[in-house]
């Protein structure tokens, strides 16, 4: 079946929509009904307010559409803007107090798969019968209002379909609207509409894990095959048409390399620039491969050009050899710099272990947002949680200040690098003799104040939004196995709670300790303080001294100082991370998660902060997420990922390798055979993770100068794919400095 038209439509979308479109239907119909069901409770008032929208909204088709599920944007006229604009401002703001995000997480999409609509209903409705307490009464009759809604969504879109002659998916609609799923099609289309409907009308950054597809699915699949009604390549077809439909709902720019003259923001389109996550392959819950027939459809029709959805590829140890027809075609999309990455799951499976969750649960993680990892649908991730949690009455100004920093960061304002340097300073000022040993002791001690603030903190803000569980639903809630057997959000309700806690910066503070101990204690080149006047003066007037720091070979050049200080630096950090988790996981279920992202931080610290004993310069970029340093990487890319096999295997759940690859490596069969044999010996021996640009810098400069000539240029950034042409100018230079 040609899928061209599919692919081209979604494509086009997402390189030629215009910056300002908006979704204008859900941002008038809100506005419009805003305060039509204030006097009922949240969660009420919630499935009141998604039915009306959802009966309202058009129903688009096109002729090609397998899989139905589209929303409506365009431009918005000079009156419509100055609408928008009181909409958004509006105190009464339904996306605010009503519709509550429930984005950054997964739901329970085997039980929806399993169950469908009705089902979910149904079950619903039992426990609501038996159930006493007048608050989670109330909660379970929104859960089942929201059942509703979403049935009569897809009863009405089987009848647009109808109309326009469209009689088999009229029928796939007609189908889930009425009962559990019972074709391959159908749980597709299922997973789909749920999926859209978040994505597109409720939550802002929606960032929605849309779980392990292969699994969910597999048992549709496989029935389907045995009655001789579904081909592998009609499978593809639904396929593709599903990623098709993950592109059309967004907008353009970027929301973390942007700015606000370059994106089309979540307040127009939610799902503007949110990556959704599909999970493929791993193990099962007895520790065996899962990959089957439906893993290898999914990846086949991993499409280049899309942004959405993520592809992660769980490998487990062996993987390539096992199946080395999908591993081929990983391996395909990669060099292609497909939206993909890919994990060690023997590695976070045991990171999860050692935090000290139960084995189960363990093998249920999921990755979600830009690059992080959860237990799965077991646990909330703190951050994400309602404001009407975040602001417990009894919580004063005092305490809410007490922590006033973003969730990774340290207790520096520009992360652990400025640790460093501060604790130089420190051991100058003493002028006494000091070793590599008062750096280790120092910045350990620093961290676990910070840690120890951080998790009292976040203790006493779970202790307060547990005070009234089940008074908020959100739309995750409804998806959710806990939520419903709780009867509670999972905000407050889940087993777990988690935060995340990353060692940012990671290559540039190696680099700086690497550098300290080579120059100043085993090689006595420079003191400490010569170092410190050299560092404060951004190197101007010592040339020479910043020669000696370049010349320290750094983290990725695989060399054995380096190596040693990743070794140690990393094993430290987690390993106390582990340790504070303890009594709060006992106590709350509450932990952090260890975990070597930054995101875009690098760059917003970087050109706020002075430069760094590495031999960086002021207010440049810093090293980023697990990646060393742009330069640093010395013996190419075998080098850094020898390096990279020295951090902690089995301590660390997440952490992001943008590995990247010039056009001219890896050309021809044999270039992929090499490729795909280095990339399979660094999993197997211990590596987590890695996502994969293949780019030519000459190309990236060529489109800093003519961006609308190459808008189709793709470049892993975080945890997702961006559009170069999109990045701010500091951000591209980035991008070409590590490309070289």
């Amino acid at each position: 079946m040609d899928m061209q038209k599919n692919i081209q439509e979604a494509k086009d979308a997402l390189e030629q929509k215009p910056l300002y479109s908006a979704t204008y239907e859900r941002i008038f119909i809100l506005n419009e009904i805003k305060s039509k069901y204030n006097h009922l409770k949240q969660p009420l008032r919630f499935a009141a307010v998604l039915g009306e929208l959802l009966e309202r909204v058009s129903l688009p088709l096109a002729d090609y559409d397998l899989i139905a599920g589209r929303s409506l944007d365009r431009v918005l006229t000079d009156e419509e803007e100055a609408l928008l604009r009181e909409y958004v401002n509006a105190k009464d703001n339904p996306e605010r107090e009503t519709l509550l995000n429930s984005g950054h997480c997964t739901f329970s999409w085997e039980s929806l798969v399993r169950l469908g609509l009705s089902g979910l209903l149904s079950r619903t409705e039992e426990k609501l019968a038996a159930e006493q307490d007048p608050t989670k009464r109330v909660f379970l009759e929104g859960m089942c209002g929201v059942y509703r809604a979403l049935s009569r969504f897809a009863l009405r879109y089987a009848k647009a379909a109808e109309k326009k002659g469209m009689t088999s998916l009229a029928q796939t609609l007609s189908a889930i609207a009425h009962r559990a799923p019972d074709s391959f099609r159908e749980g597709l289309q299922l997973l789909w509409l749920v999926t859209f409907v978040d994505c597109s009308y409720i939550s802002s950054n929606p960032t929605l894990t849309v779980g392990r597809l292969d699994v969910a699915l597999y048992p549709l699949y496989q029935r389907d095959m045995e009655r001789g009604t579904l081909t592998p390549l009609l499978a593809k077809a639904y396929i593709t048409d599903y990623y098709c439909k993950h592109n059309l709902n967004m907008g353009r720019g970027e929301h973390q390399v942007g700015t606000a003259e370059t994106t089309t923001s979540w307040e127009r389109i939610l799902n503007y620039d949110a990556p959704q996550y599909l999970l493929l392959g791993g193990t099962d819950e007895k520790g065996k491969s899962a990959v089957n027939d439906l893993t290898l459809l999914f990846a086949e029709c991993i499409c280049p050009a899309f942004k959405n959805p993520v592809v992660v590829v769980r490998y487990h140890k062996g993987m390539a050899k096992e199946h080395p027809l999908l591993w081929d075609v990983i391996c395909q999309k990669g060099l292609a710099s497909a939206s993909m990455m890919i994990y060690n799951d023997d590695n976070v499976i045991e990171a999860f272990r050692k935090i000290g969750l139960p084995q189960d649960v363990c093998r249920q993680y999921s990755h979600f947002g830009c690059n992080w990892a959860s237990a799965g649908e077991r646990s909330s991730w703190m951050c994400s949680a309602p404001k009407s949690f975040l602001y417990c009455p009894d919580m004063d100004k005092e305490e809410r200040v007490a922590l006033n920093v973003p969730y990774m960061r340290t207790n520096a304002a520009c992360s652990y690098p400025q640790d460093v340097v501060e604790i130089m300073e420190e051991l100058c000022r003493e002028e006494k003799e000091c070793s590599i040993e008062d750096f280790y002791s120092r910045f350990l001690s620093r961290l676990d104040d910070f840690l120890d603030r951080k998790l009292a903190y976040l203790s006493h803000e779970l202790s307060a939004r547990q005070r009234a569980p089940s008074s908020l639903l959100s739309y995750a809630d409804c998806f959710l196995d806990e939520s419903f057997q709780n009867a509670a959000c999972h905000s407050a309700g889940a087993t777990y709670h988690f935060e995340l806690q990353s060692f940012q910066m990671f290559g540039t503070v190696v680099d700086c300790f690497t550098v300290i101990d080579t120059l100043v204690f085993k090689d006595k080149k420079v003191t400490l303080k010569e170092l410190l006047a050299a560092t404060k003066a951004n190197f101007v007037g010592y040339e020479s001294t910043l020669a000696l720091c370049r010349g320290v070979a750094k983290y990725g050049s695989d060399s054995p100082l380096s190596n040693y200080h990743t070794e140690r630096l990393s094993n430290a950090f987690f390993d106390r991370v582990l340790e504070k988790n303890k009594p709060y996981l006992a106590s709350q279920g509450l932990f952090l998660t260890p975990n070597m992202q930054s995101d875009m931080w690098h760059m917003r610290y970087g050109v706020l902060y002075g430069a760094t004993p590495d031999g960086r310069r002021a207010y440049t970029p810093f090293s980023q997420n697990s990646r060393p340093s742009n330069g640093a990487s010395t013996g190419g890319i075998t080098a850094m990922l020898s390096s990279m096999l020295h951090l902690p295997a089995g301590k660390i759940v997440s952490g992001a390798l943008n590995l990247d690859v010039s056009t001219a490596q890896f050309e021809g069969e044999e270039g992929k055979r090499l490729f795909s044999a280095m990339l399979a010996s660094y999993f197997d021996r211990g590596g987590l993770h890695a996502q994969i640009s293949r780019l030519d810098p000459t190309l990236l400069e060529e489109a800093v100068k003519c961006p609308e000539l190459h808008r189709d240029l793709r470049v892993r950034v975080t945890g997702y794919s961006g559009i170069f042409v999109d990045f701010t100018p500091d951000v591209q230079q980035d991008v070409i400095e590590r490309m070289k």
